[in-house]
């Protein structure tokens, strides 16, 4: 972080710095996300469509939470982390054969995620991080948008993330 902020590698592959930064440290961002496990690139997939998420998460009281973030001013970053948010939603809940047993499991916990740790059924969180000066001026008039089903929070970050990460105001979904 105390390099040539001209140097090529400084500015190189911004997004995926502050993806490992936040992994390191996600009570930097929320102090109810447990440190350990956070998954980084998690593979999410809707029939043969298959994409790739940010971060995934789990709060000390169980409930799950999706992170997208963006590095630099991106129009999609509420569509694309809405599009995300289903995804695990959709592998959160237990298939339909196994949901009238009492000890269903979702995909995600068949697939090992988060052992050990009670997962709450309801919807995941969802968590938008970027720069306070690199959010999408339409960031906000599309999240007014999303279905009130859909807990979302907007994280904008001080511009000096490389140096520590540092919460410089937090938008929620209007209840």
């Amino acid at each position: 972080h105390s390099g040539d902020k001209r140097d090529v590698l400084y500015r190189q592959q911004p997004e995926r710095w502050l993806e490992s930064m936040l992994r390191r440290s996600p009570d930097a961002i929320d102090a109810m996300v447990e440190p350990q496990p956070v998954y980084a690139q998690v593979p999410a997939f809707s029939a043969a469509d298959r994409a790739v998420l940010d971060l995934l998460a789990v709060r000390r009281d169980g409930r799950m939470v999706v992170i997208e973030i963006k590095a630099d001013e991106d129009l999609h970053l509420a569509l694309q982390a809405l599009d995300y948010w289903v995804r695990v939603r959709q592998h959160h809940r237990p298939t339909a054969e196994k949901s009238r047993s009492e000890h269903a499991k979702s995909d995600l916990e068949r697939l090992g995620y988060f052992p050990g740790k009670p997962l709450r059924a309801e919807a995941p969180l969802l968590y938008l991080i970027a720069p306070a000066l690199r959010i999408h001026s339409a960031t906000e008039v599309v999240l007014r948008y999303i279905s009130p089903e859909v807990d979302w929070t907007l994280i904008a970050l001080d511009e000096r993330w490389r140096e520590k990460i540092r919460v410089v105001f937090r938008k929620r979904r209007e209840k």
